[in-house]
């Protein structure tokens, strides 16, 4: 973004291709060069394909207690983070377990999972690098637990990001847009510098409505409404290997 636009994102707080019209019709050419200080990524279906590790764990959890998954189970959860996913499911299935014995459970079965089997999508890693070498700030932006990200081999998620912002940090759900403010806050960036990247539809709406650009990402997580996710962004990404570094 040069100078004058930038000067414009700040005036008018909008955002969009209404506050930056070098968006329009760009994506992904709009994403190199960066025309933004700030990139905030989402981790579960925008930067890995974790979606089936975590339908193991429903499907654990809940099968161990006697139900089925239901169908909009897992994007409930996406939205809400540990905490608020455990409170949630204590009042759906009526469970007499503790917020805190959930959340416990989902780490353990979560940790394990991700040890061997979470993997970044290809190219996303590129990106991010591309990013900070370009001088681009990048944070990471999730509702999921730091322990099960830590669990991982070969995937230094602090060599990666310069911050992580965890739901357990900031326990508000996505449909409001406090996870990235914080993000934005520790990196020392107004929210009209930022970009923010995710795969589901209320956290690019909360994202855009705090006026920060958005993209949203095609996830292979077989409950994401890719058309609803593209036509609440202002980009839209259906591979990180589009985007011609």
């Amino acid at each position: 973004m040069d100078p004058s636009q930038h000067d414009a994102a700040r005036r008018t707080g909008t955002p969009g291709a209404e506050r930056a019209p070098w968006l329009a019709g760009r994506a992904p050419a709009a994403l190199w060069p960066p025309h933004f200080g700030v990139a905030i990524f989402d981790f579960d279906g925008t930067i890995s394909d974790t979606a089936d590790l975590w339908r193991k764990v429903d499907e654990a959890f809940l099968g161990s207690r006697g139900f089925q998954v239901p169908a909009d189970y897992a994007r409930t959860l996406s939205v809400l983070g540990f905490e608020a996913g455990a409170r949630y499911t204590i009042e759906r299935f009526g469970l007499r377990e503790s917020v805190q014995d959930i959340c416990d459970e989902w780490n353990a079965m979560g940790r394990a999972l991700y040890k061997d089997e979470a993997r970044l999508r290809p190219g996303a890693e590129a990106y991010i690098r591309a990013l900070r070498r370009r001088g681009v700030s990048v944070a990471l932006a999730t509702t999921n637990d730091p322990d099960v990200l830590n669990s991982m081999r070969g995937i230094d998620m602090d060599a990666l990001f310069e911050t992580r912002v965890h739901g357990k940090d900031v326990p508000v759900p996505k449909s409001k847009p406090d996870i990235y403010l914080e993000a934005a806050r520790r990196l020392g960036a107004a929210p009209a510098d930022c970009i923010v990247f995710e795969d589901i539809t209320v956290g690019i709406r909360s994202a855009r409505g705090a006026g920060m650009l958005t993209c949203g990402v095609r996830s292979n997580d077989p409950v994401q409404d890719a058309e609803e996710v593209r036509a609440a962004a202002d980009l839209f990404l259906e591979d990180w290997r589009d985007i011609a570094l």
